[in-house]
């Protein structure tokens, strides 16, 4: 079990425990009665809202009949691995709490799905338009954060293969809509066709004429898993993420954004498509 980001090896800890406690046959508040724990923190450590701990982790692998050594011994470093601080961690002044659980489960997701119908999405801004966005709005120490945080987040999932794929609906409003001048705007798009290119991007641009399609209203992000539930997490006036756990709302957004994505400028026609917004900034 290779050494990855703490909330990875949270998650296949987390996974591992699930899988056994089915295989053992056993529920949740059996497990709590038996280990004279509260049933809430079965719950929380299976859902991944705390940690465990390489003792308790000991006493639920007792519990549910696990002896090969192996497993035990790979189990606990990943328990102590997931107890190292975060990647993130030197930005933290950029990270709110719901931002947190965000970034933990972004990096460990197979499929990313993300929709603004304002700006360009975090992860493919320039260090220009995001400077320029967030001018005035927080201290210039927090700016500098979140600058190097998405230059970060951007190298670690855009330009390095081998992390989720990227699904991006760009709303036109994104394109048009002036940030910081016509030469950050420039570099922004430019920046745009050139990840609409890489291989495990998919760039998709929602023209006006769409008119009011069906993932309009909000922006939002869908982090699917291959092995576990998904996640939406949903985009505030204020720019907060909020987490929606509920499979029903993952499926719901995921739905409209096949349908908004389906009717959208996508590949070579999402690149052509920039290349005649450029026009409107001059250089």
């Amino acid at each position: 079990m290779a050494s990855k980001d703490p909330a990875l090896e949270r998650r296949r800890v987390r996974l591992a425990l699930r899988a056994f406690r089915n295989d053992a046959q056993l529920n949740q508040p059996d497990v709590a009665e038996r280990l004279s724990w509260s049933p809430s923190k079965v719950i929380r450590i299976e859902g991944g809202s705390v940690g465990v701990s390489v003792t308790d982790l000991r006493a639920l692998l007792d519990l549910y009949g696990v002896r090969d050594e192996e497993t035990r011994r790979r189990l606990e470093e990943a328990t102590r691995a997931s107890r190292r601080p975060p990647w993130w961690s030197e930005y933290r002044d950029a990270v709110g709490p719901q931002f947190a659980v965000y970034l933990g489960f972004e990096s460990a997701a197979d499929v990313l799905s993300a929709y603004d119908p304002t700006f360009v999405p975090g992860l493919l801004q320039t260090e220009q338009y995001t400077r320029a966005l967030l001018d005035g709005r927080q201290p210039e120490a927090k700016v500098d954060a979140s600058v190097r945080l998405r230059a970060e987040r951007r190298r670690r999932l855009v330009r390095e293969a081998g992390g989720p794929r990227l699904r991006f609906l760009v709303d036109e409003a994104a394109l048009r809509r002036w940030i910081g001048g016509p030469e950050t705007m420039r570099a922004q798009l430019e920046q745009l066709k050139s990840a609409a290119r890489l291989p495990h991007v998919d760039l998709s641009v929602v023209p006006f004429t769409l008119g009011a399609h069906p993932v309009l209203r909000n922006g939002a992000i869908a982090l699917t898993f291959n092995d576990d539930d998904d996640v939406l997490f949903v985009e505030g006036p204020n720019g907060a993420l909020t987490t929606r756990d509920d499979q029903e709302a993952v499926v719901d957004y995921l739905e409209k954004f096949e349908t908004s994505r389906t009717d959208a400028e996508s590949g070579d026609a999402a690149v052509a498509f920039i290349d005649e917004v450029l026009e409107q900034y001059p250089s």
